[in-house]
């Protein structure tokens, strides 16, 4: 007798909580994969800025070993990780105090990512400028 007693008072789950449930963790799921999915597209812009970055590092690089009066403008388009980027070098040199002065060369080095999967961040220029000096010492110099 008790036996059906306690049966009785045992119930599961209605099917209304049991849907109701299963919503709430739809919901629940749907954020998370729409969370990977954003995590995933910034972090291959990510990777296209640092890339882009890499490669103005290194052009600035073979600028160093370039002779001061051989620095010119160019523009150049890499293949790098199967991505292209358009690498710009743009010298300036009219004297001013903007491009640095006499016996001065202003060198801006800027690398745009071609098309990338990222957001409106990942799609701006990788900029780095330095300024070269001529390595001739002037008239107060022995």
């Amino acid at each position: 007798m008790t036996d059906t007693k306690q049966a009785g008072r045992e119930r599961g789950f209605t099917l209304i909580e049991t849907c109701i449930a299963l919503l709430v963790m739809l919901v629940a799921g749907l954020g998370a994969a729409s969370l990977f999915s954003y995590a995933a597209n910034y972090n291959t812009g990510a990777n296209d800025r640092a890339a882009a970055q890499a490669l103005a590092q290194r052009k600035m690089e073979q600028l160093r070993k370039t002779s001061f009066g051989e620095l010119e403008n160019t523009t150049e388009t890499v293949t790098n990780a199967g991505r292209s980027y358009t690498v710009q070098t743009v010298v300036c040199n009219d004297g001013t105090a903007l491009c640095g002065g006499l016996g001065f060369k202003r060198v801006t080095v800027t690398v745009t990512p071609g098309a990338v999967v990222g957001g409106s961040w990942s799609r701006s220029s990788v900029v780095l400028v330095t300024l070269r000096g001529t390595t001739n010492l002037g008239p107060n110099f022995p």
